[in-house]
This record gives C-alpha cells, structure tokens and sequence, in this order.
C-alpha cells in the first residue's frame, strides 16, 4: 500500500470512487424541442445525452435508466402542463438542474416548483459553460450524498412552540409576562392550540419552575372521582393526597374547567379563598401553597351567563387571561409547523421522501383548519405514511376537495380566481415567514424585488407599518 494512502493515524483513507466518462449521463428534457445548441454543447463536454421533447419519452427514459442528474427546460408555453411535469419531478427525485424563460420565475408555482426540485437554474439565453460545470458539480454531489434537506424549523426554547408569526410573538410576550406573577391564569382557545404547552411554558418561566407541574383533565375524570382526585381522601386510617396537595410549592393546570361539577365548583372557590384543602372524610384543613392555571375550549363567557359555571370562581380564576390564537390566524406559521412534524417523524418514513410539493403547501394555506396543530400534525403524520413519491402531494394530506371536507365559503367561481386567491395568499403567508422583510421575502420566492412589488399589487397585498427585519435582540 503507497503510504500516501494512509491517514496520519495509520488509518486506510477512503478513496474516491472512479468517476469515468461513461457514468456521465444525463437526461436533457426539452419539451419546446428549441434547445438542440444546448444539447450539442453538453454532448461536446463528454456527456451522454438522452433527449426527451415530450413528457411520455422522459418518463420512459426515467424508468428505463439510471440517472444522477438530469435538465429540464421550461418556456412559458409549458405552463399548461406544469402540473404533469411537478409529478413527473415528485416521482423522480434527481439533481435537476432547470434552463427556464425569462419570464417563467415570475409564476410562482413554478418558482416554487424549481426551488423543491432543482439543484439549480439558469434564465436563457444561458451561459453553456456555467451550466455545464454546474451539470457536472451536481453530478459529484449526487455520489457524495442525496439533496439537502431544508433546515428543521425549531421550537420556541421558552414555550416549545412554533411559530414566528406577529399573533406567536405577542403570544411569547404575554406568556413571559404572566409567568413573573403569582396570580390565577385563565387560557382560552379552540382545540388544539395548545393550551397545556402554554399553561406549561407559564410554570417553567415562573419561580416554580423547579417544583411540581399537576395536570387534571376535568372534561376526563368522572364525575364521582372529581373530588377524591383533586381534594385527596381518608379512609380506612390511610391519607391519600389529592392533585391539589401533590401539586404544593409549584402550579396546579386545570383543563376544560367548565366540566368541573357545580359540587367540586364550590369547593375550589373555597380552596382559593381559604389556601387550604379537606381531605374527603377528614377532619383538618391543609394549607397548601400552589398557583391555579385553567383552561377552556368552550365559550367559558356562555357557561357563566347560563349558570352552568359559578361567576364568582371565573373571576378567581381570570385574573390573567391569555387567548391562543387559531391557526387559521396566523396562517404564515403553517410551513413551519408541517416542516417541524415531518422532521420530527422522519425517522418512522422511508427516507425517499423530502417534504413538500407545492400544491401541498397552497393546500394547506387554503384549509380552514378547525382542529388547530393538532389537526395539522396528525395531517402531516398520515401524509408521511400515505405519500409515494418524493414530495407530499394534497391527497397524501387528504386535503383535495371532497365530499366532508371542509371548505372555504367565499369559493372563487373560475380557475383565474383560484389562482389569483392562492397566489395572494401565498404572498402574504411568504411576507408573514419574513416578518415583512421584502428583499429576504423576494430571495425566497425566487422573484426579484420589482417583480414581488408588482405581485403584490396585483394581489392588493399591503405592509401594515412598513418592512420590518428580524430582531436579532435576546
């Protein structure tokens, strides 16, 4: 063995693998047939070159040969079938390198199509040189390892929540806020918001962080076992402590507090005006040091007008008072919550499948998402399980319109109109993601800055206060 094979450890080096010509093959898509110098320029530089000028003859290749790498040319006559050639993309994740019109970036579905799919693009008239050499350095990527998967979104370090829309950071402050008091705090928001994760991020950013954290479920517990579980009881000579007492020195999170029982109603109101408990069946009381967080996902304002909850113990108990946001409110968080879910389950999926497509995104911004985050993680999990190609497609999401599902009642009465409604949104969900930021919303998108301003006059898509950038402050 020459020594120069041999790591300063003593250790064989890997050696790079053979590359020859004759593995340098590419398939060049070009349904407009119009590129035929960019073809002859590729063969020129050592390249086998296979030519496909319809969308049938690509798929044969595609199925028939092994390839790392392959082009795509888009001309804005190609639109038409963009939809055909996104499947035909999402079937056969390769380094595809995109030779467009000048004016088909400008789609956004399209740019958005190239950015899930591409390794990179040119604009023509194209320089050959560059796109050869790019040819040829994501042909040495594909041996080396497979695309780059995007950045995994994280949680809130504070909260575990994600999000970074103006409603999550106004919800983050909040939290903060009440966290630094000893007062009751009551959390209202539909289900699936996550109120437990607020109700927890409050106790870990108290002073009883260190202390206990007890949950009671009040819409769980039957009735008959309300009392015993939150008061404790004595019998047969043995004490038993209830949720209250277990949860001495740290917080105490009563969820849905309006099932609670008129009974047990009237006895957290006397825990909370006397700072002690009675057991069942005992004979002392027991103070105990704790703070009271609630929550509600019913109309909590209703059960206090109808008598079915004490108004003396809500206003106990809503001293503070933090709303959830839903999710259909701050839908510019969605991308990132799905990004977050697919991450986090990646591991329970084949590794083939890179995210999502683009008209899984548009999806997912139109839905009205009436489940909240939980609605959308158990989407994305049964997307994972369901999906058989390279990227989530709507019906992996089961997210295609259908009979049940839930849809949207101001429903666009042409095809331009659905365009011109998700394009829109999709512009603002983009600025949301950007805090507002129109140079980093551009660069995103994958449109210039003139073109992102004319879209969204188009769209009559507006900047409340102006661009902002990120804070970059603690």
């Amino acid at each position: 063995m020459h020594e120069s094979q041999l790591s300063n450890t003593g250790q064989r080096r890997p050696q790079p693998r053979s590359r020859s010509y004759d593995e340098r093959r590419t398939l060049f898509f070009d349904p407009s047939g119009s590129n035929s110098d960019l073809v002859s320029a590729i063969e020129k530089s050592s390249w086998r070159v296979d030519l496909a000028t319809s969308l049938e003859a690509a798929e044969k290749l595609l199925y028939n040969t092994e390839y790392k790498v392959a082009v795509i040319t888009l001309q804005s006559t190609d639109l038409e079938r963009i939809e055909q050639i996104e499947s035909m993309l999402n079937r056969h994740p390769l380094h595809w390198v995109a030779v467009v019109g000048p004016d088909v970036v400008e789609d956004d579905f399209t740019a958005g199509l190239i950015s899930d799919h591409c390794y990179d693009y040119y604009t023509l008239p194209c320089d050959t040189r560059q796109l050869i050499g790019t040819l040829g350095h994501a042909f040495g990527m594909s041996l080396l390892r497979p695309a780059s998967a995007l950045p995994e979104p994280k949680a809130d370090a504070s909260t575990h929540m994600v999000g970074n829309s103006e409603s999550m950071r106004n919800l983050h402050a909040t939290i903060k806020k009440s966290a630094r008091v000893e007062a009751p705090v009551m959390i209202t928001g539909e289900t699936g918001t996550g109120k437990e994760l607020v109700g927890r991020a409050l106790h870990n950013q108290s002073p009883r962080s260190n202390n206990p954290f007890v949950t009671v479920s009040c819409a769980t517990v039957p009735a008959g076992s309300i009392s015993e579980e939150l008061f404790g009881i004595e019998r047969d000579g043995v004490s038993r402590k209830g949720k209250i007492e277990l949860a001495h020195t740290g917080s105490l999170f009563l969820d849905s507090v309006t099932d609670l029982p008129a009974e047990q109603q009237m006895l957290l109101l006397r825990f909370l005006q006397n700072g002690a408990v009675e057991r069942l069946n005992g004979t002392q009381m027991i103070p105990v040091d704790v703070r009271i967080i609630t929550s509600s996902n019913s109309n909590i304002d209703e059960a206090v007008k109808n008598g079915q909850f004490r108004e003396d113990l809500y206003y106990r108990l809503n001293i503070l008072h933090i709303e959830i946001p839903a999710l259909r409110d701050r839908l510019g968080d969605v991308d990132n919550l799905a990004q977050y879910f697919f991450n986090k389950f990646a591991t329970e999926t084949p590794g083939r499948i890179k995210g999502f497509s683009q008209q899984a995104k548009i999806a997912m911004h139109q839905h009205p998402w009436s489940g909240n985050v939980r609605e959308l993680l158990n989407r994305v999990r049964q997307a994972m399980v369901m999906c058989e190609g390279s990227l989530i497609q709507p019906v992996d999401l089961g997210l295609n319109a259908g009979p049940g599902q839930e849809m949207d009642h101001n429903i666009p009465t042409n095809l331009d109109e659905v365009r011109a409604k998700a394009e829109g949104e999709f512009i603002r969900n983009a600025l949301e993601r950007n805090y507002n930021n129109v140079t980093e919303t551009a660069a995103q998108l994958g449109v210039s800055r003139v073109t992102l301003y004319r879209l969204m006059k188009k769209y009559g898509v507006t900047i409340a206060g102006g661009g902002r950038r990120k804070s970059t402050s603690s």
